[in-house]
């Protein structure tokens, strides 16, 4: 049953009493009008207080009367201040921005540098202008800080409460200048300028096809197979009342589920986000735009790898599953595959290492406009994290980074004992028509079989130019 606040259970007392005192007076009126009609021919002594009695307000006009001014009222009592301070935030715009930027990066998630480029990307933000000359909006750059500061803290170090205390704010400004800060990061301007599909021929793209093809266990065949596709859980603190069974996912959490598309230096170039948890990385990868677009994202027979959840495409290569995983060499080649499409779990890792709000998300989801509203958070989450990738010229790699550390903790813990069970080719026609999945599925395995033989390929090639040199040497 809701629990009722003190205000509505006064209010709920009141109106029975009054609903009882009206019945009262009722009945004493009319007792009252036939005694006077009896008595009107009689002394006409005592006017002046029959005449009080009978112009008195009742009783219950008068309660009405109070529960009028009780409801006037914003608070039953006094409103005691809170005594905060500005000093924190003073501090860490001021001197530890400057002095101790490894203090900065811890509370806000990001460096100095970055952290002021970011602010010149969305401080012209119309959201940030309310035109009004009674009520002005804290500073662009401390409603900055209060939102990076959530996004990067997990279960009650992001609450309202203790961000309000740490900037010395109101509890109201905390949510408020975050839904600011999460438009403005979403606005297409600035979200298409940080998360972007690499043109063909350009540097980036260059570069991650040659990762590709210089990893040990690789070939100059496999090249094409730029990007990586992997689907992760962002659960959520409490159970949505918007549909909550449809969130109920794998790990008995209620989550959202997101598909994250990255190159091998951990950049996103696409995503997926706003399904339910439910719903298998198969589905959800239907949803983003590679399956509808990948003739223009994905030319010339260029390819995405994935984990065995996903189905196999021309378009879309994944490792081989239950039973012919174990056949022939294919234990091999899978391995091989793995060691490329691993970056897709680092990705995510990085990602939740920086942001641990996506760790447990403490939003509501109880109508479409609040899952509008954290899809836009994690949204956000991943546009600051591309920003920061591109920005923040670490002076080691990011393998040597705290968040990239500690994301891949998160992953290693998500993967234990939670191992999503191998799809079967049944499940998988299911989420296609039957008729142009058969086509497709062929297709697929052959680009699969035709990488597996370039794969070994190479390698014959190889021992045998290594077998030249030793016989060449003796």
């Amino acid at each position: 049953m809701p629990r009722q606040t003190d205000r509505q259970w006064t209010t709920d007392v009141a109106l029975e009493l009054v609903t009882a005192l009206r019945l009262l007076e009722t009945i004493t009126d009319d007792s009252m009008n036939k005694d006077l009609f009896e008595d009107s021919s009689g002394s006409d002594t005592d006017t002046d207080s029959d005449d009080a009695i009978i112009h008195d307000a009742p009783l219950s006009t008068r309660l009405i009367g109070a529960l009028a001014d009780l409801h006037s009222e914003r608070y039953l009592t006094e409103r005691q201040d809170i005594n905060k301070t500005t000093e924190i935030v003073n501090l860490l715009l001021g001197s530890w921005k400057v002095n101790r930027p490894e203090i900065f990066r811890d509370y806000l998630r990001i460096t100095p540098a970055a952290f002021d480029k970011l602010l010149d990307g969305v401080k012209d933000d119309p959201i940030f202008s309310n035109n009004s000359d009674t009520a002005e909006q804290l500073p662009v750059q401390h409603q900055l800080a209060i939102a990076l500061y959530r996004f990067g803290h997990y279960g009650n170090g992001a609450s309202v409460r203790l961000t309000a205390l740490l900037f010395g704010v109101g509890y109201g400004t905390v949510p408020k200048s975050t839904n600011r800060v999460i438009l403005a990061l979403c606005r297409d301007r600035f979200r298409r300028s940080a998360i972007r599909w690499p043109e063909d021929g350009s540097e980036a793209k260059e570069a991650a096809k040659a990762w590709v093809e210089r990893q040990d266990r690789s070939c100059p065949q496999w090249r094409d197979g730029w990007v990586m596709v992997d689907g992760t859980l962002v659960p959520l603190y409490a159970r949505p009342a918007h549909f909550g069974n449809s969130w109920f996912d794998r790990k008995s959490n209620y989550s959202l589920n997101v598909q994250i598309i990255n190159t091998p230096d951990l950049r996103i170039v696409d995503y997926g986000v706003g399904l339910p948890g439910s719903q298998h990385d198969a589905s959800a990868w239907k949803k983003t735009r590679i399956p509808r677009e990948h003739e223009t994202l994905l030319p010339n027979d260029e390819w995405c790898w994935a984990d065995s959840a996903y189905p196999i495409q021309k378009y879309l290569v994944a490792p081989y599953k239950k039973p012919e995983k174990d056949e022939g060499r294919n234990p091999e080649f899978n391995y091989a595959l793995s060691g490329i499409r691993i970056r897709s779990e680092h990705a995510v890792g990085y990602l939740k290492g920086r942001f641990p709000s996506l760790k447990g998300l403490r939003l509501r989801i109880d109508n479409k406009d609040h899952q509008l509203f954290a899809t836009l958070w994690v949204v956000a989450c991943m546009v600051v994290h591309n920003f920061c990738i591109e920005h923040e010229h670490l002076a080691t790699a990011f393998e040597l980074d705290a968040f990239f550390q500690e994301g891949r903790r998160i992953m290693a813990e998500d993967r234990r004992g939670n191992e999503a069970p191998d799809e079967d080719d049944a499940d998988m026609d299911s989420i296609m028509k039957a008729d142009a999945r058969d086509i497709e599925l062929l297709e697929a395995q052959i680009k699969r079989e035709k990488l597996k033989k370039a794969l070994f390929d190479f390698y014959e090639q190889q021992r045998d130019a290594e077998e030249d040199e030793n016989s060449d040497g003796v």
